[in-house]
């Protein structure tokens, strides 16, 4: 019993033992590790664009937008009605008519005929106005001898009466015949502007669309054959703000340029001038309606109903910094690089344009002024110019 209780004691001991030795062991190796000292982690710098503050005047291109229409429209009817008895090869849809040219017309068979039958009215009421003045020539010289007869009683008062009768009567007739002859003349006008109604004529050079005529059609004054459009005058309406419009006389013959766009892509590009302005100014448009007119609309690439994109000068602008437009941090602040550090300036954008900004504010001549965005750019940053 002894002996398994000293052999127990000794397993014991050298358990103990050798969980010591670890216990030292451990103990050793942390007290003879070394040191790691940590580094500080080092600042990052940001690598900027630059723009170099230069106060100046400018003069910025603004941008609008307008149609492109003809500066006149033509509605093409007949005067009279009647049936269609020739219709010109050029009376089609797209094709450029020249001035007067005839287009088509009516049968004029009867306007013809009753134009004949005035003109020999007219020339037998002429016959009846000469007879009817002989006719008072003679009267007249009745009335003057029965006078004298009866002054010398040879004749009687009767016969003096019976002269003037006859003269009263003959002066009616001739007076009623004149005013026949007016009215037969003024009748033949009519009948005459009606043979040339049947005549349709182009009023002004220009090209045709809406055409909607063939031989042996019925029409009226109130059917539309077709529609002229003058391109010899193409316009453009747009609206500009209300401060540019302010300066109106400044406005007045300034150059324009014309921009006909697909996509991205610029299909054509012509040069206007402002001539004229709307007289009244409406609230829902901000500001007041210009009207531009193509220099040289003959030759225009652009067609009359385009959509075009507009760039003119609108605004004087006095001791202003031009800047890129990524240089606005927000809505009124810019930064400029100092020692290597960004700093804040607070500024008031006077204009903007697409790509660019003209502001004015804390902004001094010759600052570098960071045209870069950067994400939490802020007081302090390191960054470093690009040259």
């Amino acid at each position: 019993m002894l002996l398994k209780l000293l052999s127990v004691l000794k397993k014991a001991g050298l358990a103990v033992v050798i969980l010591g030795g670890f216990v030292w062991f451990y103990n050793y190796l942390q007290a003879t590790k070394p040191e790691v000292v940590a580094n500080a982690p080092e600042e990052q710098i940001w690598t900027v664009t630059t723009t170099e503050a230069i106060r100046t005047d400018a003069a910025p291109t603004e941008q609008a937008f307008g149609t492109v229409r003809a500066g006149r429209h033509a509605e093409l009817r007949f005067g009279v009605s009647g049936e269609v008895e020739f219709v010109s090869d050029s009376l089609r849809d797209g094709l450029m008519v020249k001035q007067d040219e005839v287009l088509a017309r009516l049968d004029s068979e009867r306007l013809s005929l009753a134009l004949t039958d005035i003109t020999l009215q007219i020339e037998a009421e002429e016959t009846q106005l000469r007879e009817l003045d002989r006719q008072l020539e003679l009267r007249n010289r009745t009335l003057a001898r029965a006078k004298s007869m009866f002054s010398r009683n040879v004749a009687t008062e009767a016969d003096v009466d019976a002269a003037e009768l006859n003269l009263s009567i003959t002066t009616n007739q001739r007076d009623q015949s004149r005013a026949r002859l007016a009215q037969l003349k003024v009748a033949k006008r009519n009948r005459q502007k009606d043979l040339d109604d049947s005549v349709l004529t182009s009023p002004f050079s220009g090209k045709l669309s809406a055409v909607n005529l063939a031989l042996g059609n019925r029409v009226t004054n109130a059917n539309m054959v077709g529609m002229l459009t003058d391109l010899s005058t193409l316009e453009v309406s747009f609206v500009v703000p209300a401060d540019v419009y302010a300066n109106l006389n400044e406005l007045m013959g300034q150059a324009v340029n014309l921009s006909w766009q697909s996509g991205n892509r610029t299909v054509a590009a012509e040069q206007a001038v402002i001539t004229r302005s709307e007289a009244l100014v409406e609230k829902s448009e901000g500001g007041g309606r210009l009207y531009a007119e193509l220099t040289e609309a003959d030759a225009s690439q652009i067609p009359p109903g385009a959509f075009v994109e507009i760039s003119f000068v609108g605004r004087q602008l006095a001791n202003v910094f031009e800047l890129p437009e990524e240089a606005l941090v927000g809505q009124d602040s810019v930064f400029v690089v100092e020692q290597g550090r960004a700093v804040q300036r607070q500024v008031l954008v006077r204009h903007r344009a697409p790509g660019r900004i003209w502001v004015d504010g804390e902004l001094e001549t010759g600052e570098l002024v960071i045209s870069t965005r950067l994400p939490g750019i802020g007081e302090g940053l390191a960054v470093r110019p690009l040259p």
